[in-house]
């Protein structure tokens, strides 16, 4: 690959903090609350949408399905996309896949509509994670890059708080077969009047430099150095300019980052194979064997949620002041821990409370670690594979920790502990081998 010689990059990092980085971290970090409000908002309403539609047990599983297998291969396709053909068109594209899927599946009319149309919200959600992490990482200086990204991945816990309450409003005030279509309709309008909001966000610079278009990549940084009342600063750093099609990148990816990408890929199934796993439990196998009635569960993941945020916020301040490995070490180390609390503790609820501070939290770091490692003309390529290792593990961990904790309960938790050990062993690896991103620019790091 050819290098050119550039201080754009420099210039992204050395920008204060304005109002385009409010808005621009808006519109992009919108995503993480619908991809929440997705999720919950399904596991709310398909009792309502399984009577509505006649949908035998199985076909309900698989309309929670089709929104993974859709989100799977939309993190793929639309991950390698946002590296060739840039970052705001996939991420408009995507969003617009997503609303039109969303609000669609309002007028489901049987079991193979609502699985199709749960495919295509899928990909949509799927697509996003790739193109909106990519931007999100290239254009935030890089002494707040660690905070930022953890809020926006903190974020996911407004979106299942405003599911579960937007269900229990509508499902209390309407009749059974509008409640559940009402909540995706408005679910689609949202996202649609987000792109509104997104048209006025540029292309990445980083990415324009990969690519070799100097030029636009100039004038946008320039514009931003214009509204910020800053000057110019000199101060010149190479960049690859990368030329290669989807195979290059995944070679690349393998053969020159692939310690990394084993690294990213432990992060990502950890942090989907436990919230997952937690979720098939707490109502099959946990609440049960602890005398929580079944209508205190949506109590339980609200309350949840609601640690979750708040967890994930210091979380990502923390990232930011004592590193990615600090953080993330300890963060995965007492989330291990905080399972067997669930074992430990008398009180349930105190010690849901305090996995759900902490273990909810992980996300706010371990992504951040995952994805500011790889270089801007494989980044979406990368991340979007990451998602799709991640994903796998989050379809594939119910069924077997369910199994196991027929036997009893506490071998589902100690499944779940197991889990919680591939980050930690992850994050001590890392420790040792890997390279420290607190602070250091994209281009530093690669």
């Amino acid at each position: 690959m050819r290098l050119i010689e550039t201080d754009i990059t420099c210039r992204l990092d050395a920008l204060p903090w304005s109002r385009f980085h409010t808005k621009f971290l808006i519109a992009l970090g919108i995503t993480w609350i619908l991809d929440a409000f997705e999720v919950v908002i399904v596991g709310n309403v398909l009792g309502s949408m399984k009577s509505s539609l006649g949908l035998t047990p199985v076909e309900s599983s698989l309309v929670i399905s089709g929104f993974l297998l859709g989100a799977i291969g939309g993190s793929f396709l639309f991950g390698y996309l946002a590296d060739r053909y840039g970052r705001k068109r996939v991420f408009i594209i995507t969003l617009l896949l997503y609303s039109l899927g969303t609000f669609l599946t309002g007028f489901a009319w049987n079991f193979y509509s609502a699985f199709a149309l749960r495919i295509l919200a899928g990909a949509g959600i799927g697509g996003e994670f790739a193109a909106i992490h990519s931007a999100i990482d290239e254009f935030v200086p890089a002494r707040h890059r660690g905070k930022v990204d953890g809020f926006v991945v903190a974020s996911w816990n407004v979106g299942s708080i405003l599911a579960s309450l937007t269900a229990l409003a509508l499902l209390k005030n309407l009749p059974p077969e509008w409640g559940w279509r009402l909540a995706f309709f408005l679910g689609g309008v949202i996202a649609l009047l987000i792109i509104w909001v997104r048209k006025s966000v540029p292309e990445s610079p980083r990415w324009l430099l990969s690519k070799g278009m100097e030029e636009e990549a100039e004038s946008i940084v320039r514009e931003l150095e214009r509204e910020a009342g800053v000057e110019r600063r000199v101060e010149s750093c190479s960049i690859p300019v990368f030329e290669g099609g989807l195979l290059e990148g995944l070679r690349l990816i393998i053969r020159s980052y692939g310690w990394r990408f084993l690294f990213a890929s432990s992060l990502s199934l950890t942090i989907l194979t436990t919230y997952y796993g937690l979720v098939s439990l707490l109502p099959i196998s946990i609440a049960p064997a602890m005398g929580v009635d079944e209508k205190e569960i949506p109590t339980l993941f609200l309350l949840g949620s609601v640690g979750g945020f708040f967890g994930g916020v210091i979380v990502a301040i923390f990232s930011d002041i004592l590193g990615r490995k600090a953080t993330g070490l300890g963060v995965g180390i007492l989330s291990a821990l905080s399972t067997l609390a669930l074992l430990g503790l008398d009180n349930f609820y105190v010690a849901f409370a305090i996995y759900s501070f902490v273990a909810f939290s992980f996300a706010s770091v371990a992504y951040v670690s995952a994805m500011e490692i790889f270089p801007s003309h494989i980044r979406a390529t990368a991340i979007g594979l990451i998602s799709i290792i991640g994903r796998l593990g989050g379809v594939l961990t119910p069924p077997i920790l369910i199994s196991v904790s027929q036997v009893s309960y506490e071998y589902g938790i100690y499944g779940l502990f197991l889990l919680w050990m591939v980050g930690v062993i992850a994050y001590v690896l890392w420790g040792v081998f890997g390279v420290e991103a607190k602070g250091k620019s994209i281009e530093d790091i690669v």
